[in-house]
C-alpha cells in the first residue's frame, strides 16, 4: 500500500507544525505506507560531555521516526503514543548526518510495534530501537 501525495503532504505540515523535532534538527527524508526515513545533521547541541551524541537525542530521532512511519498509516483524527521504547546503542556518532529508518513490524487495531536503524554517516548501523505504540 503506497501513500498519496496529499497525504504525505498533510504528515509533512504536521511534521512541520511539531516544536520538539524542529528544535533538534530532525527532517523527514522519505515517506511510505509504514516507513519513515528521519535524518539530523549533528552538531554541537546534540552532542554530550564526552563529545558523542547524546543517547536521549538519538531516542528521540527513533521516537519521531516511527511515529511518522505510524502516521503513514493513520487517519487524520487518530492518535497514538509510546508505550515501551528499547534502545541498543551499538557505537557511537560524533559528526555528519544520521538517519533513522523507522518501519512498522505489526500494525494491530490498538497495538502497533516498530523497529528503527539509526546509521551514521558512513552508513554504519550506530543503534537499534525496539518500540510498542497503543492507539488512543
Amino acid at each position: 500500500m503506497t501513500i498519496t501525495a496529499e497525504q504525505e503532504l498533510a504528515i509533512r505540515k504536521k511534521f512541520e507544525t511539531n516544536p520538539f523535532p524542529k528544535m533538534l534538527g530532525f527532517e523527514i527524508e522519505t515517506l511510505e505506507s509504514e516507513r519513515a526515513v528521519l535524518g539530523v545533521t549533528v552538531r554541537k547541541e546534540l552532542l554530550q560531555l564526552a563529545g558523542v551524541m547524546h543517547g536521549g537525542a538519538i531516542a528521540s530521532l527513533i521516537d519521531t521516526a516511527v511515529a511518522f512511519a505510524i502516521a503513514s498509516v493513520s487517519g487524520p483524527g487518530e492518535r497514538f503514543t509510546t508505550v515501551e521504547m528499547k534502545v541498543n546503542y551499538l557505537s557511537s556518532i560524533s559528526e555528519g548526518r544520521i538517519t533513522a529508518d523507522a518501519k512498522l513490524i505489526r500494525n494491530g487495531r490498538r497495538i502497533i510495534v516498530a523497529e528503527c536503524d539509526v546509521n551514521d554517516a558512513s552508513g554504519r548501523l550506530a543503534a537499534k530501537g525496539l518500540l510498542t505504540y497503543i492507539r488512543l
